[in-house]
């Protein structure tokens, strides 16, 4: 099948789950970015779907979301639930940074009604602004007046909203609903207080974290590979749904 926003599945060689884990990337990426991450789970007996978010020139083009608000948030969000809607298979979702924030407007758009679990590494921030001039400052290496400015006009083109509508979406995620939570200690854009801020006010979630102590923003897999692993092999083998084997037919000889 042939998905819109270069979505392509990426089947596993061992596949011993029957969820398909949906990757939605950090800002300013893409689907070949997630090429570690699709490995990993590959390899942990799951099928993967990566896609692109559209660029942030498609806000110029159609800033306005179904739900008729403007910012390219809601936008990643219609286009996130659109691509969910095309693979019948449940889905883990696998979210990074702030755009997570979209993937959870997607999710309470559809009221979870396939999505089983969430993981987000990185994200999503509660105190959106913070993290919006980090990024300028930190890896845009903008100077403080630039990263100042970027910042005051970031929300007109993100959200009117920033990330306040996020606690009403997911005060509509099942009781229990699972999400792992990886963060970076030293994590300079979205430290690991803005993110349990998201989440801990919320007694209907299933919440846990993964936290790396030495690991910064999204670089978790990549230098620690050993202690990221070990806390997301677990949960994915406790949420995921092991495949039925197939009981062969005995055959009559003669």
């Amino acid at each position: 099948m042939n998905y819109p926003f270069d979505g392509e599945l990426f089947l596993s060689q061992k596949k011993r789950f029957e969820e398909v884990v949906f990757f939605v990337h950090f800002y300013d990426g893409s689907k070949t970015q997630m090429k570690r991450h699709i490995d990993l789970v590959n390899d942990l007996g799951f099928d993967a779907f990566a896609f692109n978010l559209r660029s942030k020139s498609a806000f110029l083009i159609n800033p306005i979301s179904r739900k008729k608000v403007p910012g390219i948030k809601h936008i990643w969000a219609d286009q996130i639930s659109d691509l969910l809607n095309l693979i019948p298979q449940k889905k883990i979702i696998y979210s990074f940074s702030n755009p997570s924030s979209s993937a959870i407007e997607a999710m309470a758009d559809r009221n979870n009604t396939d999505t089983v679990a969430m993981i987000c590494d990185s994200g999503p921030s509660n105190q959106f602004l913070g993290s919006a001039f980090q990024l300028f400052q930190h890896l845009k290496k903008d100077g403080l007046i630039a990263s100042f400015t970027k910042t005051i006009v970031t929300p007109l083109i993100w959200s009117p909203y920033l990330h306040s509508d996020m606690h009403p979406q997911l005060d509509t995620f099942p009781k229990g609903f699972k999400i792992l939570s990886i963060r970076g200690w030293k994590d300079p854009l979205i430290p690991p207080d803005h993110i349990d801020g998201t989440f801990e006010r919320h007694a209907n979630l299933d919440w846990r974290k993964l936290s790396l102590p030495k690991a910064g923003h999204l670089n978790g897999l990549k230098d620690f590979r050993d202690e990221y692993i070990a806390g997301l092999k677990p949960f994915l083998e406790e949420v995921g749904t092991p495949v039925k084997k197939t009981k062969l037919s005995p055959t009559l000889d003669g």
